[in-house]
């Protein structure tokens, strides 16, 4: 028996206890957020602000992270949503979430006052967004996402030869009642440029005649920026020479010239 206690000892002598486990941080720990309150909604209309709690606080992150949560509100179809955080020392670092989401609307119609030719359905689809869930009829209005997106509208127009092409901030109505928005876009369209002499420089006069002829572009027509840029290509390839293309308004601002410079080297 004093042989059995013996060895019991030995065994424990030799095998100290365990390094002891370090509890994780709790939430009231110094430099992270205790806890995220939020009022005028639920965590479901800002789950990436209720994450944070437990996590360590970074100001500029959350504030970011307020505006993503606002534009996702918008995009849901409350344009006048609007998130404000503020923070009060507590169990750490406490956040206060104020949700306002305002009322739910839909787009009833978008037009678009102006009276130029360009195509109507290049218009629309150059505004819709979010695979027509956002800024289309019966969709969401997102503001900021429409004025990026008639400034991509306007470089299209300028691409199809109105050069001076302006648009002008969208008048919006609101209807609270039914939950709907009608949208009406100025466009000043302005003088739509045709194509004026087309001339090749460079290389041999026959290599110039055949530059001419692939390229297929004829002063008259309309100017068509997409249209330039393919003949061009078509004309590298068929020629296997080196062109480039110099695009300048005439000198009697009614029409555009194009010079094709052969064999230049970029």
């Amino acid at each position: 028996m004093r042989r059995v206690l013996a060895a019991s000892l030995y065994f424990v002598a030799c095998h100290p206890p365990a390094t002891p486990v370090v509890p994780a941080p709790t939430p009231c720990a110094d430099g992270r957020i205790g806890k995220v309150s939020i009022e005028g909604g639920s965590a479901i209309d800002v789950p990436q602000l209720a994450v944070l709690e437990g996590t360590l606080d970074d100001p500029a992150r959350t504030d970011r992270i307020a505006k993503v949560s606002t534009d996702l509100l918008r995009a849901r179809g409350y344009a006048h949503a609007n998130i404000v955080v503020t923070r009060q020392a507590g169990c750490g670092v406490e956040l206060a979430v104020a949700v306002d989401k305002g009322p739910h609307f839909r787009i009833a119609h978008i037009g678009f006052i102006t009276d130029d030719d360009f195509s109507e359905e290049v218009r629309v689809a150059s505004i819709e967004d979010a695979l027509g869930t956002v800024n289309s009829i019966g969709g969401a209005y997102v503001e900021d996402r429409l004025h990026r997106a008639l400034e991509a509208l306007r470089l299209r127009y300028i691409d199809a030869g109105w050069l001076d092409v302006e648009i002008e901030k969208p008048l919006e109505v609101y209807d609270e009642p039914r939950g709907e928005i009608v949208i009406a876009i100025p466009i000043r369209a302005g003088q739509r440029f045709k194509i004026g002499n087309v001339v090749a420089r460079g290389g041999r006069r026959s290599t110039r005649a055949a530059v001419i002829e692939s390229l297929g572009l004829r002063g008259g027509d309309w100017y068509d920026g997409a249209a330039v840029r393919r003949a061009v290509s078509r004309a590298r390839r068929e020629l296997a020479e080196h062109i480039d293309l110099r695009v300048q308004v005439a000198t009697d601002h009614k029409s555009i010239d194009l010079e094709a410079i052969v064999g230049a080297r970029r």
